[in-house]
């Protein structure tokens, strides 16, 4: 087919087709119409200490969306019958159900966390729920397109339809990119708000997190986030309200340990981003101590507080007094791959990764203190 053929293809069927993306806007509004208010209902329930908020919304982040849809149209009815009144359940209705599982799991998670920040009086931060929301609304958009297994007319659902009328073969990629594009016009714009919008309400809070010194500034980049401890305690905030410590074996092995225990306790705190930074962190430190730092077989000591304001993770190994922050020497990032020395990169991306970054020797131990704010947190009074 030449261009002129598949230009005048699409605009013949376009009517069609946007008939068909409505059918995915209807799909997607339902969904999240239903699941929202459930997912409200399982994070109250967890805010309470509810294990069956917990439970449910398990339950709710398992089931695969393209699975249930298949469940759903062959175990429920066509219809219903209420108060001798019969109402239909025709399939775009069960393709909606399937995906409000996902909604309830989605917003129990996010509507727990802007509760807490509510109780607290953090309301900038708890309106963080709202782009939350609105990006996941984007992705059901995107998965509706599965209601066409079961027949939905949506736009797939149709595109199929237009290839057959058609009955050329070279016409399917074209029909397949337009129907692409109508997804990409409708969810492109509406994320990108969304990214300002949490821009804009990350600066309305205050929120420090994330900026980072530049690279060249060695010096500047020392003092403002690579900070010695005085002499003495390691002070943290009053209002911790978490705080696990334990001992794991000055193995490589002991690193994914760590990394869980990190992720269960930054879940309501952290976005996934800062909770995956962290770990990584976390992750070279432990690398370093145990290939490096001389441990032998005393076990290194690990200590996760949480507070309103961040997650801190505490490290403590019984290896050759070294600075990790200070004594290990800067990357050379302007030499040519071939003449830069290997190492030191890791250490020094740790920097990078985290909010605060402590070193203190305390005895025969060497200590060091991450600290990654949540969104909206300003880092005064976290520590020294």
């Amino acid at each position: 087919m030449s261009a002129g053929d598949i230009l005048s293809l699409l605009a013949t069927w376009t009517p069609y087709l946007a008939l068909g993306f409505l059918w995915n806007i209807l799909i997607s509004l339902v969904s999240m119409a239903i699941g929202t208010p459930l997912g409200f209902g399982l994070a109250r329930l967890r805010l309470s200490g509810s294990r069956v908020g917990a439970g449910l919304t398990a339950v709710a982040r398992l089931p695969p969306t393209f699975v249930l849809i298949y469940y759903l149209a062959y175990v429920l009815p066509t219809e219903v019958v209420v108060s001798g009144y019969s109402l239909g359940l025709p399939g775009w209705l069960k393709a909606s159900l399937a995906l409000s599982v996902a909604v309830a799991g989605f917003v129990s998670d996010n509507a727990l966390s802007a509760l807490r920040h509510h109780q607290r009086g953090e309301r900038v931060e708890a309106l963080y729920f709202i782009p939350a929301w609105t990006t996941y609304f984007l992705i059901i958009v995107m998965a509706s397109s599965t209601a066409s297994v079961i027949g939905v007319p949506e736009i797939v659902q149709r595109a199929n339809t237009v290839i057959a009328a058609v009955g050329e073969l070279s016409a399917t990629l074209w029909v397949y990119l337009y129907a692409m594009l109508w997804f990409l016009g409708f969810c492109w714009p509406l994320a990108r708000l969304m990214s300002l919008i949490r821009a804009r309400l990350g600066r309305r809070a205050g929120s420090q997190a994330g900026r980072r010194a530049p690279l060249a500034d060695r010096d500047g980049f020392a003092e403002l986030n690579l900070i010695i401890l005085p002499d003495g305690e390691l002070p943290m905030a009053a209002d911790i309200i978490l705080e696990k410590r334990f001992e794991v074996a000055a193995d490589l092995a002991a690193i994914a340990t760590i990394q869980t225990a990190i992720e269960a306790a930054a879940e309501d705190v952290l976005p996934p981003a800062a909770t995956f930074k962290l770990t990584m962190a976390v992750e070279e430190l432990v690398t370093n101590a145990v290939v490096h730092g001389g441990c032998g077989d005393q076990p290194i000591g690990v200590g996760i507080l949480v507070d309103p304001r961040c997650v801190t993770v505490e490290l403590s190994d019984a290896g050759t007094a070294f600075d990790p922050f200070r004594e290990a020497p800067p990357p050379d990032l302007d030499a040519a791959l071939e003449d830069r020395q290997i190492g030191g990169l890791g250490i020094h991306l740790v920097g990078r990764m985290v909010d605060r970054a402590y070193y203190h020797r305390i005895g025969e131990r060497n200590h060091v203190r991450l600290v990654m704010l949540r969104p909206g947190a300003s880092g005064d009074g976290i520590a020294p």
